[in-house]
């Protein structure tokens, strides 16, 4: 046999005798593969995004097919802001820093549809028993020493907000009194003023703050004159029952170039606007699923109590299972208790009652139980 051949007919053999090539692995049913890009102002952050995106991507016919339910809005954003949770694994591909200090990451992450749909109709579920939160937002902005009638800042976060599907307090029903008010307890940081009037108007959460535009001063390019300004902001979120702050978000310095002066400071207010209302909105959203769950603070209020009693209860409460932390203040026979749970409010007073003799709960909301100690 000519060598030629010889060498053919041993490829043959040697091909036939090795091991067949294992069969591509695919993931088990309800199980989906999605490679995405992510970017943040950190790794950690553009991993989030990233996460996001392969969730919204992976369970997008779910996603699509629950569109013209109602709430969908606030359901879908609340789900996707868990994302990290339908995520049976991931991995980081690549990674880079742009020229303007962005992160941005490739992910390839393996989604669980079946933890989706189970959140998504759990969250559905919790919505329809207590409803969607309503929102007061209250800014005081100013260019330069001028207040501005209509926040740049405000009307940003109120945008993000209505797109997630949460109620706003309209601005134009709040009285001009209580306008002056809250420009006032806003201007001297004294947020319990600012809850008195969140609560007057039926809100579960209000959200305050500054915002300000100031003059960076003129340069002449190419003939023409150019006005600089630069914004920074400052804004916090608490809620409306409890006082409790969700989220402080301090804007960075974003500047704005215009020939017309006003123009160049709204430039920088609303670049400003941007990066503080998508983060008060990513706050909120979390706060938000915690609240849905039960997680989170609850306040206990106990009126008639003596100081003995008030020792005893925080001892008694510490010792509640799902009761993580007890933080507490006495005055005026009034016990005043902050309490991080893994429970509702209604779960932990059940608890609360049979673990304390002598405790008649009077109301319970949401997140704060009102109790008097028997006679």
């Amino acid at each position: 046999m000519p060598s030629r051949l010889m060498t053919l007919a041993a490829c043959l053999a040697l091909l036939a005798c090795a091991p067949s090539a294992p069969a591509q692995q695919t993931q088990p049913a309800g199980l989906k593969d999605i490679t995405v890009t992510g970017a943040g102002s950190t790794v950690d952050d553009a991993v989030r995004d990233a996460l996001r995106k392969a969730v919204e991507q992976g369970a997008g016919v779910f996603i699509h097919s629950q569109s013209k339910m109602k709430d969908f809005a606030i359901i879908k954003d609340t789900t996707l802001t868990r994302a990290q949770g339908f995520v049976t694994a991931y991995k980081v591909l690549t990674k880079a820093q742009t020229a303007d200090g962005v992160w941005e990451v490739r992910v390839k992450a393996t989604v669980s549809l079946l933890r989706v749909q189970t959140f998504w109709g759990e969250v559905k579920a919790l919505l329809d028993q207590v409803g969607r939160p309503k929102i007061m937002v209250f800014i005081n902005e100013k260019i330069g020493a001028a207040t501005v009638p209509d926040s740049t800042v405000q009307a940003r976060i109120e945008r993000q907000l209505l797109q997630s599907g949460f109620l706003l307090v309209n601005k134009r029903q709040i009285k001009a009194i209580d306008q002056k008010d809250l420009a006032a307890a806003v201007a001297e940081d004294k947020p319990a003023k600012i809850q008195a009037i969140a609560k007057r108007y039926g809100a579960q959460i209000y959200i305050s703050g500054t915002a300000n535009a100031t003059s960076g001063g003129q340069n002449v390019i190419g003939g023409v004159r150019f006005h600089a300004y630069e914004a920074e902001a400052n804004v916090k979120c608490y809620r409306s029952d409890t006082a409790q702050l969700l989220s402080s978000v301090p804007g960075r310095p974003v500047r704005g170039v215009d020939r017309v002066w006003r123009s160049a400071a709204k430039k920088a207010l609303d670049g400003e606007a941007r990066v503080v209302a998508a983060q008060v909105r990513l706050d909120i959203l979390r706060f938000w699923v915690d609240a849905l769950g039960g997680h989170g603070e609850v306040q206990l209020h106990v009126e008639g109590c003596t100081f003995k009693q008030y020792v005893d209860l925080k001892k008694a409460l510490k010792q509640i299972k799902g009761v993580e932390d007890v933080t507490a203040k006495y005055h005026n026979k009034i016990a005043e208790c902050s309490i991080r749970s893994s429970l509702n409010a209604e779960t932990l007073g059940e608890k609360i009652v049979e673990a304390i003799k002598g405790l008649e709960i009077t109301d319970v909301s949401q997140n704060v139980i009102k109790a008097k100690r028997s006679k």
